[in-house]
C-alpha cells in the first residue's frame, strides 16, 4: 500500500535522526515503554479510526502531525466509508471535479452528519411553528445568517422577518410591514444583507436588512406588463434577476433602477429562476429550462424536460443541476455535458415537486403533497425521513446550515438541530 510504504519510510527516516535520543530513552525508561498511535501499524491505526466520525478525522486527527495527515490523506478511505453509509448507490451523483483533493473528505463528512441529524429527526431536530402574523399562503421563504433569521412574503402582501431563539427559553420576535407590495409577494432572493421581493403588483422591491427588521431601500422599474413570479440573485455578481406571467426575463445591477438584460425565451410564464456567475436558469410553464450564458450575453439553448409535465423547482450546483416537476419525477441536467439531462428518478411525493435543494450530505424534496422528503444525494436517492407539513400545501422551502424552514398557509415550519440551542 503506498501510504504504508510512505509512513514506514518517513519512520524509519525519524528513528534513524533521532536515533542517539531513542537509545538514551531506552536505557532510562525500560521498565515503563509508552506507546502512542503513531507506533501503531497503520491496520490498526485505521481500524481505531473507524469507531471515531469523519468530522473528528478530518478536523482533528488529521491535524495532530505529519504521519496521521499522510494516512488520512488518502481518498480511498473515505470512497469506502461512503460505500458503508449508503451502500448499492453511486456517489456522487455525477463525477466530482477532478482537482479538488478535499471533495472526499469534507462529503464524507457531509454525509455522517446529516443522515445522524435525519435518521432520528424527532431526537436529532427541534421543531419551531411561526405563525398568527400572516393570514393567507406565505409562497415567499428566505433564511438568512445562518439560520437564525427568516423572510417571508405572503399573498396577504406582509412581508414578515423573524429571528428565531438562539437560547433555552428564548422566545421568536418578529417585525412586519403589512402592505410591502401592492399584489401577491411571491419569491424572495438576498445579496448580503439586502433582500429582494417580487410581486404580482410588477415590482421588485429592495429592503435593507438592519438590527431591528426590514427597512425600504430601493424600487426598481419594471419594463413588463405582468406579474412577477420568481426572482434569483447572483452576490458574486451583484445581480439579480426577475422572471414574469408574461415570458420576459429581466437582469438587474443592484445599483441601477433600470434592467441591464432583457430576453424573453420561453412561450409560458417563466415560474422559476436560478442564477449563477456563468449561467441564469429559468423553468417555464411551456416545459422547458432555458440556459442564458453570462459570459457570451445570450440563450445558449432550451432542454425539455418531460412531455408529462412542466418543471417546477429547480438547484443549481456547479457540476450538477436539480430539476422537480409536476409529475413528481426529478431530472439531473449536466452542465459539463451541455446541460442534457442525463438522470431522471421517479420519487414517493404523490403531487409535483415545487422545491429542491442539495448539499454534499442531503438532498431534500417538498410536494404540494403536503410532505417534505430528506434523502441521500446519490445514485438513485436513499430515503431518510419524511415530515409532514402543518400548514396545508406547502408552499416553500429554503435549507441553510442544516436549518430547513417550510410555509404553507398562514404558517411556517422550521427543524434545525438542538446542538444549535445555547443553554445558559
Amino acid at each position: 500500500m503506498r501510504i504504508q510504504g510512505c509512513v514506514a519510510h518517513e519512520t524509519k527516516t525519524t528513528k534513524m535522526c533521532d536515533e542517539n535520543e531513542s537509545c538514551t530513552r531506552i536505557d532510562t525508561d525500560q521498565t515503563n515503554p509508552q506507546l502512542s498511535l503513531s507506533d501503531l501499524p497503520v491496520e490498526i491505526f485505521l481500524h481505531i479510526c473507524s469507531f471515531l466520525d469523519a468530522s473528528t478525522l478530518v478536523h482533528g486527527l488529521s491535524l495532530v502531525c505529519k504521519q496521521f495527515h499522510q494516512i488520512l490523506n488518502d481518498n480511498s478511505l473515505w470512497k469506502v466509508r461512503i460505500t458503508k453509509i449508503w451502500p448499492d448507490t453511486g456517489y456522487p451523483v455525477l463525477p466530482p471535479v477532478e482537482d479538488d483533493e478535499l471533495f472526499w473528505k469534507l462529503s464524507c463528512v457531509a454525509l455522517e452528519k446529516q443522515t445522524s441529524l435525519w435518521r432520528k429527526e424527532n431526537v436529532t431536530m427541534e421543531k419551531l411553528s411561526l405563525n398568527n402574523v400572516q393570514y393567507s399562503t406565505i409562497d415567499g421563504l428566505l433564511l438568512m445568517q445562518g439560520g437564525n433569521i427568516c423572510i417571508s412574503g405572503a399573498r396577504d402582501r406582509s412581508l414578515v422577518c423573524w429571528k428565531l431563539s438562539t437560547k433555552e427559553n428564548e422566545r421568536e420576535s418578529y417585525t412586519s410591514i403589512d402592505f410591502a407590495h401592492n399584489g401577491w409577494i411571491w419569491d424572495l432572493a438576498a445579496i448580503d444583507n439586502t433582500v429582494y421581493s417580487c410581486s404580482w403588483d410588477q415590482s421588485v422591491k429592495a429592503w435593507t436588512l438592519t438590527s431591528t427588521g426590514l427597512a425600504h431601500f430601493k424600487t426598481y422599474e419594471m419594463i413588463v406588463g405582468g406579474a412577477l413570479l420568481c426572482v434569483a440573485s447572483c452576490p458574486e455578481l451583484g445581480l439579480f434577476a426577475t422572471g414574469s406571467f408574461c415570458k420576459t426575463i429581466l437582469v438587474f445591477d443592484s445599483r441601477l433602477c433600470k434592467p441591464i438584460i432583457n430576453y424573453q425565451p420561453h412561450k409560458r410564464a417563466v415560474i422559476k429562476l436560478a442564477m449563477s456567475s456563468h449561467f441564469i436558469l429559468s423553468a417555464s410553464e411551456d416545459r422547458t429550462v432555458s440556459i442564458w450564458d453570462q459570459r457570451a450575453g445570450r440563450i445558449m439553448k432550451n432542454v425539455t424536460i418531460s412531455q408529462e409535465s412542466f418543471p417546477m423547482s429547480m438547484c443549481m450546483q456547479r457540476d450538477m443541476i436539480y430539476v422537480g416537476d409536476g409529475s413528481a419525477k426529478l431530472h439531473v441536467l449536466d452542465p459539463r455535458n451541455d446541460f442534457k439531462r442525463v438522470k431522471c428518478y421517479t420519487t414517493e411525493h404523490k403531487k409535483g415537486i415545487n422545491g429542491v435543494h442539495s448539499t454534499p450530505g442531503c438532498l431534500i424534496t417538498s410536494s404540494m403533497d403536503q410532505t417534505v422528503r430528506i434523502s441521500s444525494p446519490t445514485d438513485p436517492p436513499q430515503h431518510l425521513t419524511t415530515l409532514k407539513s402543518s400548514y396545508g400545501e406547502i408552499a416553500s422551502t429554503d435549507y441553510l446550515n442544516d436549518v430547513l424552514a417550510v410555509s404553507g398557509t398562514e404558517g411556517i415550519e422550521i427543524w434545525r438541530p438542538r446542538s444549535q440551542i445555547q443553554y445558559a
